[in-house]
């Protein structure tokens, strides 16, 4: 386990690196991303699923890599809540935020840890800067991933803190859309009135370049 925050790059490859990079060679993030995930992937445990998916539409993010919580419907993978009560369950359709981002052809690497109905029973994932301590919740998996330059963005969800907590837990920059802001249809609800969106990258500047990408410039 150690070994995991030995092996984490000083300078992961960024959102802004990957938005700034031709066409050609944004097509090989994918088998980056996948071999990032087979080497850290056992230690950190930040990952549900991994089943790259192709991309809908082309856009600002063709090619470019993300994962998303597992309280999000997203169609052939498992969405199973990060519940037992719930194993083996599959999604019929994308969550309205995982399609958006699929059409601006974005690749959905697959499904993150969660805390139990983002609430309860704490994921298995471990912090990648310290596999001794917590990553922080409910949106541990997505924080990780990040974090252990697995992807360069990643999908939360916050109802009070869930997005914050992992991003600085992990040492990663955590972003929670205004109420209302985004469409939470597909993912699962705790709390109708308080629940957002919300999004994991590296740093501010990736973050405003994920947001610009998505038509909130």
């Amino acid at each position: 386990m150690p070994g995991v925050a030995r092996a984490m790059p000083d300078r992961p490859i960024t959102l802004t690196q990957w938005l700034g990079a031709p066409l050609e060679i944004r097509r090989h993030g994918r088998r980056m991303c996948l071999e990032r995930i087979d080497a850290m992937d056992p230690g950190v445990q930040a990952w549900v699923q991994v089943a790259p998916q192709e991309p809908t539409g082309q856009g600002p993010l063709s090619e470019v890599p993300f994962g998303a919580k597992d309280i999000m419907e997203t169609q052939g993978l498992r969405t199973e809540y990060g519940s037992p009560l719930y194993r083996g369950r599959v999604g019929t359709e994308d969550a309205a935020i995982v399609r958006e981002l699929r059409q601006r052809g974005a690749v959905l690497m697959g499904k993150t840890q969660t805390t139990a109905f983002a609430y309860i029973t704490p994921a298995a994932t471990r912090n990648p800067k310290n596999p001794a301590y917590t990553p922080g919740g409910s949106s541990s998996g997505s924080a990780a991933a990040v974090a252990a330059g697995m992807v360069p963005f990643a999908l939360g969800t916050q109802t009070k803190g869930s997005v914050l907590r992992p991003a600085s837990y992990c040492g990663v920059t955590g972003f929670k859309a205004s109420y209302g802001l985004l469409s939470l249809a597909g993912v699962l609800p705790f709390a109708k009135s308080l629940d957002t969106l919300g999004f994991f990258t590296h740093s501010p500047a990736d973050m405003r370049a994920l947001w610009e990408a998505m038509g909130h410039a």
